[in-house]
């Protein structure tokens, strides 16, 4: 590979090979932790204060870091046999440089013929005394559109946060009836500063318009939040021979308020100190924003929970919350469970291999209010305008706030739970149903056009759940742990307030959710393969219809009318996995352990949408995989098109050639320690230590042709790479 091509990049000469992601990220970038706590105390108290530093450096070739330090404190006071006080406090203040997303996604499209730098265009600029001169090399030169190369959003950018956060928490326990009432009482609040500095410094290439920043540019903002907690607790217990009841009621109060001040101007000075908007020489470009909230929340609970002899176990509870977001402001959320212990029945005393066997079951409802307060109406009503004198139609659009309110998550799970085997082998398992009522989903309306948003959907996920884990003693010295864990989910859409459906994604990238179907599915054309001759071509009426060509995508013609049209698309899977899974082992042998995790899922699709965009997107370069598998004769792909048909409508169209499956395994953790008793090894008044070597997320196993198969929503825009992070550490206690 070069990083400095030939004279003027001769594009009829390629002499170059870039490796952009070698170019632009570190082979390995450095992390570091350390940590100090002190503990003490006697009877009636007990204290303990720490510091803790973490470094580490990014991915990206730029100013890209983040480095915080953190104190923290805590105090518990027992003042007398009915008063035990409290004091918590974390003070941390950390310091981020952000990478340029841009960058990242100029990697994935820029020409491998490109080499980094041009060092006689710089030179010339240089001779000709331009300001800002860049040594980078330009795409545009070779007649590629775009600059491309991704060093232009790395070497010119400045992105740093400050970030200060201080939690403070007081608590008073009264013991009113010993042992039996109790009222406990908590105030809480966090503070927090955040200063956002974006700058883009000036460069220069050539005169073309986005080949040159001729002004330095600076977004910058201040945000700041403050919460307040507020919560009073009363606990009754109490004991009638076998009978036990605890009874719990309280309130909770919560205060946050967000305030946000943005700014952006154009030709600050260069130097770093003078990144300020009063220092732009350009009074012109300064722009101010600012926006704040404040929110109010209130709820009264209760709670009894009732357990006889261990064996019968129910509880219920009531929650009334209230929220000032809203016009519906309260919400009333019930819930109730009952247990059986049956391994605590008499007729269950011969069964000898299970030492613990619990059939449980539940019904409850909870609030959510994570909906934004401006996510009202959306209304679009008809307009006319005059341009030259001709009328014409328009739209506006007006935005208000919505009868919204709390959505609701109701829920019911059966389950059990076992010990066996002299409680070697321990069993959990959940059955569950998770509706969520009255979610909040656009109705279109009826007298005009456009939607609102209203608390009228519901969404249902269902599943199975099972872990299991297993503690084996082969010897005095060496014991084992292993366990498995898996969980199914189906996720449905029940109701959508009478629509048929509703249409959602991107323009080209279509999602739809539909009754009977998971929310938001992707929805287009199923292909069938590709079309491999011309006689295949000739034989097909829709292939001839809509001109098509050997190396064009074969669309599945759904209702057989020889017409491929919108009555051919078809749900083409969901961004939910149906699995999840997990496995863990831990080996001990005297003064060794050894412990390792995994995880994965299956059954969910990924659009792979940074691999979409090249089709309509001229002069830019595609991913090897799809290089190396488009068609080019009969016979040699039935999966990928022509390199021709990736540009033409045709084959733009959304299908299911754009998803991909979400499957992949990943070994999550693995840890070797060393235990080592000072007293015994050194001599007494020595620390004991641990040493450790750790391995996070070293292996993850996926087909997806991306850097990453954990996508949240099932889009990857340009997911970074999850990195694997190798530890080597040092515990003493002192």
């Amino acid at each position: 590979m070069q990083r400095y091509g030939r004279s003027r990049i001769n594009p009829n000469v390629p002499d170059v090979n870039t490796d952009w992601y070698k170019e632009i990220m570190h082979s390995a970038s450095r992390q570091q932790n350390h940590s100090l706590s002190i503990t003490g105390g006697d009877k009636n108290t007990d204290y303990s204060v720490g510091v803790s530093y973490f470094e580490q450096q990014g991915l990206l070739k730029m100013k890209n870091s983040y480095e915080r330090l953190n104190f923290r404190g805590n105090l518990d006071q027992e003042v007398n046999n009915w008063l035990k006080v409290g004091l918590n406090m974390n003070l941390s203040n950390g310091i981020k440089y952000l990478a340029n997303d841009a960058a990242w996604f100029d990697a994935y499209h820029a020409v491998p013929i490109l080499p980094v730098y041009d060092q006689e265009n710089y030179d010339d600029l240089v001779s000709q005394e331009i300001p800002h001169p860049s040594h980078y090399a330009n795409a545009q030169i070779l007649q590629y559109r775009d600059i491309q190369n991704p060093f232009f959003d790395l070497a010119y950018t400045n992105h740093k946060q400050d970030i200060k956060k201080i939690y403070a928490g007081l608590y008073a326990e009264i013991s009113i009836i010993p042992k039996k009432l109790t009222f406990k009482t908590d105030y809480n609040i966090s503070w927090m500063f955040l200063r956002d500095r974006n700058v883009g410094l000036p460069f220069y290439v050539s005169a073309t318009s986005n080949q040159n920043r001729q002004l330095s540019t600076l977004t910058t903002s201040r945000t700041l939040q403050a919460n307040k907690y507020f919560d009073n607790v009363l606990t009754y217990t109490d004991k009638f021979g076998r009978h036990n009841v605890t009874a719990m009621a309280g309130t909770s109060y919560r205060d946050e308020w967000y305030d946000w001040l943005q700014g952006y101007a154009e030709d600050v000075p260069l130097q770093e100190n003078s990144w300020y908007i009063g220092q732009s020489r350009s009074e012109d470009s300064k722009t101010v924003d600012d926006n704040a909230e404040r929110i109010y929340g209130m709820s009264y609970f209760g709670r009894i929970a009732y357990n006889y002899g261990d064996k019968y176990l129910a509880y219920v509870t009531l929650r009334r919350e209230g929220t000032s977001k809203y016009q519906q402001k309260w919400g009333t959320f019930p819930a109730f469970g009952l247990g059986w212990v049956i391994s605590e029945e008499s007729f269950f005393s011969g069964i000898n291999f299970i030492n613990y066997l619990k059939f449980r079951g539940g019904w409850g409802r909870l609030g959510n209010d994570k909906i934004a307060r401006q996510d009202g109406a959306n209304t679009t009503t008809p307009i006319y305008i005059a341009v030259d004198d001709t009328k014409t139609d328009g739209t506006t659009t007006t935005n208000t706030f919505g009868y919204l309110g709390w959505e609701i998550v109701e829920g019911t799970n059966a389950g059990l739970s076992a010990r066996l085997f002299d409680n070697r082998l321990s069993i959990e398992s959940d059955y569950y149903i998770r509706d969520t009522k009255d979610a909040a989903i656009p109705v279109l309306l009826k007298l005009q056009p456009g939607s609102i948003l209203k608390n009228v959907g519901v969404i249902r996920n269902s599943g199975f759940e099972l872990a299991m884990t297993w503690n084996g003693q082969i010897s005095k010295d060496f014991s084992y742990t292993v366990g498995a864990n898996l969980s199914t989910l189906k996720n449905e859409v029940r109701d959508l307030y009478g629509q048929q459906y509703l249409d959602g994604g991107q323009a080209e990238f279509r999602q739809r959710s539909q009754i009977g179907e998971p929310l938001l599915s992707f929805y287009g054309y199923k292909v069938a393969g590709v079309y491999q001759n011309q006689a295949e071509v000739d034989a097909d009426p829709i292939a001839t219809a809509n001109g098509l060509v050997p190396g064009d995508l074969k669309f599945a013609d759904q209702n057989n009318d020889q017409v491929i049209d919108d009555n051919d698309k078809v749900f083409l899977g969901s961004y939910f996995p149906d699995l999840t899974y997990g496995a863990n082992l831990g080996l001990r042998y005297k003064n060794i352990e050894f412990s390792m995790n995994i995880m994965g899922q299956r059954g969910n699709k990924i659009l792979n949408r940074k691999r979409g965009e090249i089709l309509w997107t001229n002069d830019t370069n595609i991913d090897a995989n799809l290089a190396n598998g488009l068609w080019h004769g009969e016979g040699t792909s039935n999966k990928y098109p022509s390199a021709a048909a990736l540009r033409r409508g045709w084959d733009q169209n959304f299908s299911n050639y754009f998803l991909e499956d979400g499957a992949f395994w990943r070994i999550q953790n693995i840890q070797i320690a060393y235990n080592i008793k000072g007293s015994k090894l050194l001599g007494a008044g020595m620390p004991d230590a641990r040493i450790y070597l750790t391995a996070e997320k070293p292996l993850t196993v996926f087909n997806y042709n991306g850097f990453s198969p954990e996508v949240p929503d099932g889009i990857d825009r340009q997911f970074y790479p999850v990195p694997a992070v190798y530890t080597i550490g040092l515990n003493l206690k002192f």
